[in-house]
This record gives structure tokens, C-alpha cells and sequence, in this order.
């Protein structure tokens, strides 16, 4: 069975539904390019005698006339997002999109990826359908991340492959510390951090100390200074333009944990540097 999906003129369409059309429950393929992620639920997709498991924040990209079926567990029902789209109407990076969909095999995202896809998704389906002012543009936009985000997680998937839903509690606080370190110029509290994780706070808190030597706020704090540290010694940025870059909202923070770690103050090393 063929399903034929209208686009709109920006060549890209959401689909948010709790339970699949009828169709859903029996072979179809679509005519444009389709990315479905799984929100809740456990269920089963199948396609050229293949069949996968699929749970929350598993990601499915599907290629144009690719025959699948996508079929919920009992007691498990989905809730899935579909994502339509034209790669040139959309003005995607074909190489991207083309690496995306290479492999027909679903993958698990990390919880960090996770809560970003997911913040996009609903920027979408609001866009959609409350059709605000420049709608159209945020769409795009927000189609445009949520794809180099997916590009990105799964090339970080293909460098560690173990199965995101067999990892120890320590191997997903280690993996989120990494992924902080390397966005550490983002807003990640504690909570977000745990949550990222899939533990408690408590327990966030002591496997961060045995990984990293240092709290959650200290090891932060510390990645922060270090990148500004750089940005100082390399660039002619202010102080005020360092510190928001490398994630500090309140410049007097930024000044206290600057000396805790080099024992000066931001300025005070800046100067020494022309000395």
C-alpha cells in the first residue's frame, strides 16, 4: 500500500499522533523522505524481512517507497512523531541527509540527544499549527538542527555502538559528562544532567566525583574556565564576551571561579600576558 503525503509549500510536514492510522498496522510506504521517533512505548517495525524493536527515543528513517510496518506491543502502545519532508524544498545538506538514511536500521538516541530532538519536535508542531508570524522559516529551521543533531548522534553512536538501553548506570553518567564537556557553554544544571543520565541526582552527583575527581559544579566550572582561559590568551574578546561564551550568565561567578581555578582574575591574567 502507497501513501500518498501532501506537503506543504515548505516542503515539510509533522505528524503527531497517539495511536497510527489503520494503515499504520499493515505494509505501506510513503512517497517522500520520512524520519519516525518513538516518544513512549514499545513496539516492532518491520521492512524487507527485517524487524527491529523499537523503544522511546529510537529513531527510524525511512526511505521514499520503502515498504514497512509498524506494529505496538500489547499493553505498549506508541505515541510516535512523523516527520515528512523534500530534502531541496527543505534546503537540507543532501550529504547529511544522505548518511542519515544509508542504513535502515533504527537507532537508540542518548537521553542528552533525546531532549533535544524532542524540543524541536514541538517547536514544529506548534509552528505547524498555530501558524505564527515567520512559522514557516521556524520550521525549517528547527527541521534543519533536529537533522545535523540526528547526523551528529549517530556519529557518535557509530564510534561507541553498544545498545544506549544496555549501558551501566556509570557508562551513561560517563557519556553524558563527556557530552557536557564538549556543550559545557549550555545551561545544563544538575537535574538536566541526572535526568540525561537516566539517575538520580544523588547518584549523578557521587559517579561524577569517582569519574571526574570533582563535584558536578566544580567539573563544570572547571571545563568553563579552561575554555575561557584559552579564548583569552588567543582572542581579543572581553572579559564579559568570554565569559558569556564559554556558558556564564552572571560575570561576578564567572570572576570567583576563574580564581579559584589560576589563582587571578580574568583581567589580572589577560595583563600578564602582554608583560
Amino acid at each position: 500500500m502507497k501513501l500518498k503525503t501532501r506537503l506543504p509549500d515548505c516542503g515539510i510536514l509533522i505528524d503527531s499522533r497517539r495511536r497510527r492510522l489503520k494503515s499504520g498496522d499493515a505494509t505501506h510506504s510513503h512517497d517522500h523522505l520520512s524520519i519516525l521517533y518513538v516518544v513512549s512505548g514499545h513496539g516492532v517495525i518491520e521492512f524487507q524481512e527485517k524487524q527491529f524493536d523499537v523503544f522511546p527515543n529510537t529513531v527510524i528513517t525511512l526511505q521514499k517507497h520503502l515498504l514497512h510496518k509498524l506494529l505496538d506491543k500489547p499493553r505498549q502502545a506508541m505515541t510516535v512523531l512523523s516527520l515528512y519532508f523534500d530534502t531541496e524544498r527543505a534546503g537540507l545538506n543532501k550529504y547529511i541527509v544522505d548518511y542519515l538514511f544509508a542504513s535502515e536500521k533504527p537507532f537508540v538516541l542518548p537521553v542528552y540527544y533525546a531532549e533535544n530532538i524532542k524540543r524541536n519536535l514541538r517547536k514544529m508542531l506548534y509552528e505547524q499549527g498555530m501558524k505564527p508570524p515567520g512559522y514557516k522559516l521556524a520550521i525549517n529551521q528547527n527541521l534543519s538542527l533536529t537533522v545535523l543533531q540526528l547526523y551528529r548522534a549517530k556519529l557518535d553512536l557509530s564510534k561507541h555502538p553498544k545498545d544506549q538501553t544496555e549501558k551501566t548506570s556509570m557508562e551513561r553518567v560517563s557519556s553524558t559528562v563527556d557530552f557536557i564537556s564538549k556543550n559545557s557553554h549550555e545551561q545544563y544544571g544538575l537535574a538536566e544532567a541526572a535526568r540525561m543520565a537516566s539517575v538520580s541526582q544523588r547518584q549523578f552527583t557521587n559517579l561524577c566525583r569517582k569519574i571526574t575527581g570533582k563535584s558536578y559544579k566544580q567539573f563544570l566550572n572547571r571545563i568553563r574556565c579552561d575554555k575561557a582561559k584559552d579564548l583569552l590568551e588567543t582572542t581579543d574578546m572581553s572579559v564579559s564576551s568570554v565569559a558569556f561564551e564559554v556558558g556564564f550568565e552572571d560575570l561576578s561567578t564567572f570572576y570567583r571561579s576563574f580564581k579559584r581555578c589560576f589563582g587571578t582574575s580574568p583581567s589580572s591574567f589577560r595583563k600578564k600576558l602582554t608583560i
